[in-house]
């Protein structure tokens, strides 16, 4: 293997190189889109409502100018998530933002044009004043690129009902040929994927993350009309005779190292 080809692969991993030769092979109308994907956790409560009044009041409709829609905002309802079974806390404080992109350059030509419109230069000084190292806005703020699959390129909204609930997860598996096996059991025919629309729940994207801190990992995000459908819809999920077919098939054992699973409510500004 020639040096350029190692470092390649060995910095992307084979499902985010796959992913990237994709792009290059795929024309305009028909490429998977990329998703920009931020994960941040406010100090505070109060500073929790800051950040999501200036993602949702100046962020989102900057990026819908440009041309980029739907956009998701959300934070961790910590009601639902105290019931959950590993749920951990520190999420309590949780926002989310995901922001579809039509190309990869999209995703860095919005942060000049957004640096560029004086209503966001505003809104981000007033939301770092009176902050400090030892009074921070947030204290963990995680970015991903992410990529949606070929065979569920785009971002769907599958319900606005005014108390839907999103439940966001990411699988890390613990290499990139146990994360490959993973994208095939959620895509293919009778899949994961399918799966999930048979038992009642919405699928808004799946995804391979491209760069980010979760590494070889997918993420994905289903809908639900309200908070008493989730745990019926499961429940007919691990009973199906699909999932136990697909869970028991040799070739996916071993995909999943780790699983974040996260119970959102949708900001009222939020498009999904």
């Amino acid at each position: 293997m020639k040096r350029r080809d190692f470092l390649t692969t060995a910095c992307l991993g084979g499902v985010a190189a796959a992913s990237l030769q994709s792009v290059q092979a795929a024309g305009p109308s028909d490429r998977p889109l990329f998703l920009d994907f931020r994960m941040i956790t406010a100090s505070t409560p109060q500073r929790l409502e800051a950040l999501v009044k200036h993602n949702g009041g100046v962020g989102l409709p900057i990026a819908n100018k440009h041309g980029l829609s739907p956009v998701g905002l959300f934070v961790a309802d910590t009601e639902l998530n105290s019931k959950e079974k590993g749920y951990d806390k520190k999420y309590d404080n949780l926002m989310v933002g995901l922001t579809p992109h039509p190309t990869f350059d999209s995703t860095l030509e919005l942060a000049e044009k957004t640096r560029n419109e004086a209503a966001y230069r505003e809104s981000a000084a007033a939301l770092g004043q009176n902050t400090s190292s030892k009074d921070p806005l947030y204290t963990v703020h995680e970015r991903m690129l992410l990529r949606c699959y070929p065979e569920f390129p785009t971002v769907k909204v599958p319900t606005l009902a005014p108390n839907r609930i999103l439940q966001l997860r990411l699988y890390r598996s613990h290499n990139f040929e146990r994360s490959r096996a993973k994208v095939k059991q959620m895509t293919t025919q009778d899949g994961v994927i399918d799966l999930f629309a048979k038992c009642g729940m919405k699928p808004v994207f799946f995804s391979t993350t491209l760069f980010g801190s979760f590494m070889p990992s997918i993420v994905f995000m289903l809908s639900f009309e309200n908070a008493d459908q989730i745990k019926d819809a499961w429940a007919k999920f691990f009973n199906h005779a699909d999932w136990k077919r697909l869970s028991t098939d040799p070739a996916y054992a071993d995909t999943v190292a780790e699983v974040i699973s996260i119970f959102l409510k949708p900001c009222k500004e939020s498009q999904i």
